[in-house]
């Protein structure tokens, strides 16, 4: 899978098609397409083979570098071309000039793997630790990534990292029983190999879950085998069970005050059900399914 990229020209040097020396009798002039002197690709695996870049060359001494590993330079007849496969990560902007003093940018070629960054988050103690470990890997070399969370209605937080960056944050002062869902973007990179974005979702569980509050719904959880049956006296709109350490098993849907819900599929062990009744209400009462 290949994505190819040209990259607006304030992402690099400054380009001239035409560099002329101090002393005259020499010229580097672009021949082919400007577009060929901005090359960027996302591709998995890596293996691509860029679009020739050409110029002609007055003058003697001729020199380029760096150069990608698989591309070469070859000057014929006073003829450049700049061709090539790269089947290594990297960014290249190679300048070349000749013994009369002209000088020039070459093309910038940027060749990244097409990037799956691994989103998850983890409940620590009052806190939920983001991570994107797929970052880790020779991947995305440059850009901008957003990180913001949500409480399903309003923006709870928002950060800004420039790559390279850690792979992992930890996110406190959150909301307890309310599922957060984090997502990841990538708005800037050479290139941005991001394949769209991503999101997460982890849910703090409060400590004192059984305790009796004021104006909370009242909900019966009763397990009985594989079958949790749940009860309220209002309309029961949104139930989700998690885990002990707040991640989302079941989201199950359900439209009245009483509800038989299947959990054949869940692991012997401990549980919370997330009830949000018809006016509004929460209620969260922890169960073992046995």
């Amino acid at each position: 899978m290949i994505m190819k990229q040209l990259f607006p020209i304030f992402f690099i040097l400054p380009l001239f098609v035409c560099a002329q020396g101090p002393r005259g009798g020499c010229s580097i002039t672009l021949v082919s397409a400007e577009a060929t002197t901005q090359q960027g690709f996302c591709v998995t695996p890596v293996n691509v083979t860029i679009e020739p870049v050409v110029y002609a060359i007055q003058g003697t001494g001729f020199q380029i570098e760096p150069l990608p590993p698989g591309v070469t330079a070859t000057l014929v007849d006073d003829t450049l071309t700049i061709a090539g496969t790269i089947t290594t990560p990297g960014v290249w902007s190679p300048d070349f000039s000749v013994s009369e003093g002209c000088w020039d940018f070459g093309p910038y070629i940027a060749v990244s793997q097409i990037v799956d960054p691994g989103l998850t988050c983890t409940v620590v103690g009052d806190s939920i630790t983001v991570s994107w470990p797929g970052l880790e890997a020779p991947a995305q070399y440059d850009g901008t990534m957003f990180l913001f969370w949500t409480d399903g209605e309003d923006l709870v937080g928002d950060m800004v990292f420039f790559l390279p960056c850690p792979w992992s944050v930890n996110v406190g002062g959150l909301p307890t029983n309310t599922p957060i869902t984090f997502y990841l973007s990538l708005v800037s990179g050479n290139p941005n190999c991001f394949n769209g974005d991503y999101e997460t979702t982890c849910t703090i569980i409060s400590a004192g879950i059984g305790d009796a509050e004021e104006d909370a719904l009242d909900v019966r959880a009763v397990p009985r085998g594989d079958v949790l049956e749940l009860s309220a006296p209002v309309g029961l709109n949104d139930v989700r069970i998690y885990d002990m350490l707040g991640s989302l098993k079941l989201s199950p849907v359900v439209n009245a005050n009483t509800a038989r819900i299947p959990i054949n599929a869940l692991p012997t062990g401990s549980y919370l059900v997330r009830v949000v009744g018809a006016d509004d209400r929460v209620a969260v009462q922890r169960f073992i399914k046995e």
